[in-house]
């Protein structure tokens, strides 16, 4: 199946739609905007399907426009600030004490505040491995030569394990 064909297209969209959401979610902090980001997308992205672009990796493209839209939103309004202050990382327990809940936010808030004071570089990897993504997918996305992808990943665990040993973000 070649990309000019809507079938093309629709698999994409059908396979990914929910992952592109969810990744767009944790990138902007709300559900209305990740949605709308979702869809813009995937415009986007049937747009380069419709005009017979080369695609070889649907999935990675998807991603990579994903992130481009999401990035620009945020520039664009200056909402980096609240990326990890929304429900993306909530914790859902079935039935918790007010204390659990207490130190489960705690421990939320915390990890929040860590991934957002990584490098954007590292903090955009470690981000789409989180997300299930392979090595070379993420080099596509984010223009990182693949063989540097493990050391950026390292580097953004070694940094996140480092605050959370100094608590440092408190």
């Amino acid at each position: 199946m070649n990309a000019g064909h809507p079938d093309f297209f629709d698999l994409i969209y059908r396979e990914n739609y929910s992952r592109i959401f969810r990744y767009s979610f944790r990138l902007v902090g709300n559900s209305e905007d990740a949605e709308q980001l979702t869809q813009d997308s995937f415009k986007s992205l049937y747009a380069l399907c419709m005009n017979g672009t080369r695609i070889v990796d649907g999935k990675a493209l998807a991603y990579r426009i994903a992130h481009n839209v999401c990035l620009n939103f945020l520039k664009r309004d200056e909402k980096l600030k609240n990326i990890m202050k929304q429900e993306a990382f909530s914790p859902r327990p079935s039935a918790p004490s007010a204390e659990d809940v207490l130190i489960a936010n705690r421990g939320v808030e915390f990890l929040r505040r860590a991934i957002l004071s990584l490098p954007k570089r590292d903090r955009e990897c470690l981000l789409l491995y989180l997300e299930g993504l392979a090595y070379n997918e993420i080099a596509e996305i984010s223009h990182i030569r693949r063989t540097s992808i493990g050391k950026v990943l390292a580097r953004a665990i070694n940094n996140l394990s480092g605050l959370y040993l100094r608590r440092e973000l408190r």
